[in-house]
């Protein structure tokens, strides 16, 4: 699909709002998410010492994704967006101190159902926000600055986890705290431009399928970044210390990881306004194949280690800022609410089916069944990327 060729108009003042809106509520939900998974990932380690148990955890997390992303349009459709985002930011805000008021895995399990339920629909609305009001000219960059605000707010909550450990009431009042922190911009940009809701028939299962079925590439990103994200997020510290290395080295570990993811977003952002956005995603899931591999090689080499997973993770969680730019760019109006809940729920898949295999490969040949699993996937996404990519200059 050839890009617009009009003249680039500047963008309005509630425009600019509610994309900074946007930005900054998902921004801030992002970190309080990467202070609370180190919490999750080494309690549950304590309590269990079964990669497979957080693998089903991750997982419950994916199918609250996968069940709840289908009904955003139609949320969409009846009630004012913005409302509807207040109201699950408040509802995710209130599980966070419940995780400590009960401190058992089978509570755990419904808690991060309820959270992940209302995070989905914060992250889905908020980006069909930006989609609707990025310009083309800029959309790559915006999204950039979109996923850096994610991935900036996932590793300095990791970084808060360094520093507050895990222990006490304390780690889970400040991630609770800055859950409640992401309402306050509605308030203080209260003229920022509208979400356009959607229509009812638009708002029907069959559009988002429908849509999914004819993006593959767009999707596979999805997929990919959506195993990647999780796995790593909460293997890679038990990873490490399944390695020889202590919590505290762990958490270090993680957090460097999400200082590369943090850096690569917005750069891969500018490639995409600027590159074939296929061949930015071969380029892209060629890392994801490779960079697991070679990190299972590193054995207890911490700082070899920690290059590779800077390196790893920054690029192929960019999967995400491509995927969302070449959403924005294939889908328009009515249908942009569809495509970005098909977006979502591919995500969810991902984030479904890959953690508790990697947890159970990790269990089986510790540890390095994890590495094995992640780049297994990359090359799954590679075969799709590429073929789409070739596919595409045939018909050229």
């Amino acid at each position: 699909m050839t890009r617009s060729l009009t003249t680039p108009t500047k963008m309005t003042r509630p425009q600019k709002q509610g994309i900074i809106t946007a930005i900054i509520c998902t921004g801030l939900i992002a970190l309080a998410w990467g202070l609370s998974s180190p919490l999750i990932s080494q309690h549950l380690e304590r309590m269990t010492a079964s990669g497979l148990v957080l693998g089903w955890l991750i997982s419950l997390a994916a199918v609250a994704t996968i069940l709840a992303t289908p009904f955003v349009p139609k949320l969409m459709s009846l009630f004012a967006p913005r409302s509807v985002l207040i109201a699950c930011l408040l509802l995710g805000t209130a599980t966070i101190p419940a995780l400590k008021i009960f401190m058992s895995p089978a509570a755990w399990f419904v808690i991060k159902f309820l959270a992940s339920c209302a995070f989905t629909i914060v992250f889905v609305i908020s980006e069909i926000w930006i989609n609707q009001l990025a310009p083309e000219y800029l959309r790559g960059r915006i999204m950039g600055l979109y996923g850096a605000a994610l991935a900036g707010g996932m590793g300095i909550g990791s970084g808060l986890a360094v520093l507050t450990g895990i222990d006490g009431w304390w780690p889970f009042i400040i991630c609770a705290s800055i859950n409640f922190c992401s309402v306050i911009p509605f308030f203080v940009f209260r003229r920022a431009e509208s979400i356009k809701p959607t229509t009812k028939e638009d708002a029907r299962f069959s559009v988002m399928f429908k849509i999914m079925l004819a993006a593959p590439t767009i999707m596979i990103c999805a997929v990919v970044f959506g195993a990647i994200e999780q796995s790593i997020i909460y293997f890679l510290p038990v990873y490490d210390t399944r390695l020889g290395h202590t919590e505290h080295a762990a958490r270090v570990l993680l957090l460097i990881a999400a200082v590369g993811n943090a850096l690569f977003q917005f750069p891969m952002g500018v490639l995409a306004d600027k590159m074939n956005r296929k061949l930015l995603t071969v380029i892209l899931m060629s890392v994801a194949f490779i960079g697991p591999l070679a990190m299972s090689l590193m054995g207890s080499n911490f700082w070899a280690l920690a290059i590779l997973a800077f390196f790893y993770v920054g690029l192929t969680t960019a999967l995400y800022t491509v995927g969302l730019v070449q959403l924005g760019e294939r889908f328009k109006g009515h249908q942009l609410s569809a495509a970005n809940a098909g977006f979502i729920v591919a995500y969810g898949i991902g984030s479904l089916i890959i953690p508790p295999l990697a947890g159970k490969m990790m269990d089986i040949y510790s540890p390095q069944g994890f590495m094995w699993t992640m780049a297994g996937l990359g090359l799954i996404g590679l075969v799709v990327a590429t073929l789409r990519l070739n596919i595409g200059r045939f018909r050229r």
